[in-house]
């Protein structure tokens, strides 16, 4: 694989700061820088029109996630406000979801804030809840924050809230603006995405261990505990069902097997899968990422 590259001269500003960042917008500029592009032109092109600005256009949001681009290494800015795509290369055939989380996955120092507001979610257990929890009270995620972070920063549900509706619409959590709760379960199409591409593309291809330490290095954490057998956390478990019981994925016991994942509970007729097969996925929205959903209904 290819080495992620760091961009020059990225902003200041902190990634939980960016609280208006939608990934839907995220992915639409994205897709649109395919070359050098000069940013009046990505504002024109996403920009709300209005008539009292100079320029014609709306622009501080734009420039916001263009800001947020830069910082996670996905795009290059120029001094002459000149911005380029960036590390295409790096997993050039998954989706952008899988790897906008891989950037975030793979930031450091200070710009680890977003991956680790994920990692403190997943290894947080309790005696009631010794795999981890299904579903996250927003307030008791800041509360979680305000005790475990490495980062001397005031821990609000503003940013919270920021990092959840990040993460919602890619897959890699559900968020209840409604209940103000998280739902830590990844969603089929991720896991599923990036399991198929471990079986297509990476060394020991039906290792479900490999693949699932290779998802928490380079995505999102999956395990609360990697001591001994790796312990996966209840939420993922929960898709892997769902999977199985799908029929797009068969995990495999194996006795003479050392390299096993632990699981909270049996599935399909194992508690420590050495093996995986996956299938071909259904065409039907528990398949298609959150954003997919949303613009098959656009073009409906």
């Amino acid at each position: 694989m290819t080495e992620l590259q760091r961009a020059t001269g990225t902003p200041d500003k902190i990634l939980t700061g960016y609280g208006t960042v939608r990934s839907a917008e995220l992915k639409a500029i994205n897709e649109f820088l395919v070359e050098e592009t000069p940013l009046s032109g990505i504002v024109k092109r996403f920009g709300k029109p209005s008539e009292k600005l100079t320029d014609g256009f709306e622009s501080e949001h734009i420039k916001n996630c263009i800001k947020f681009l830069h910082s996670l290494d996905l795009i290059e800015r120029s001094a002459q406000d000149v911005v380029k795509p960036f590390n295409r290369d790096v997993y050039p055939d998954i989706s952008f979801e899988a790897r906008l989380l891989h950037h975030i996955r793979s930031q450091k120092g200070d710009e680890y804030q977003l991956a680790e507001i994920h990692e403190l979610l997943v290894k947080n257990t309790s005696t009631e809840n010794p795999h981890g929890f299904r579903r996250v009270v927003e307030e008791d995620l800041v509360t979680l924050l305000k005790e475990e972070s490495g980062f001397k920063i005031q821990w609000r549900t503003e940013k919270t809230s920021m990092w959840a509706n990040l993460l919602d619409p890619i897959g890699a959590i559900s968020y209840s603006t409604e209940h103000n709760e998280i739902v830590t379960a990844p969603t089929r199409p991720l896991l599923y995405e990036l399991l198929n591409y471990h079986q297509t593309h990476r060394d020991d291809p039906e290792g479900i261990l490999h693949a699932l330490e290779w998802i928490h290095e380079e995505f999102f954490p999956v395990f609360y505990d990697l001591s001994g057998s790796p312990r996966l956390h209840i939420g993922v478990a929960d898709t892997l069902t769902n999977m199985v019981e799908d029929g797009t994925l068969n995990l495999i016991g194996m006795t003479d097997v050392t390299q096993t994942v632990r699981l909270p509970y049996r599935i399909d007729n194992t508690e420590e899968p050495a093996r995986y097969k996956i299938g071909t996925a259904p065409d039907r929205p528990a398949y298609w990422y959150p954003l997919e959903r949303s613009e098959r209904r656009v073009e409906q």
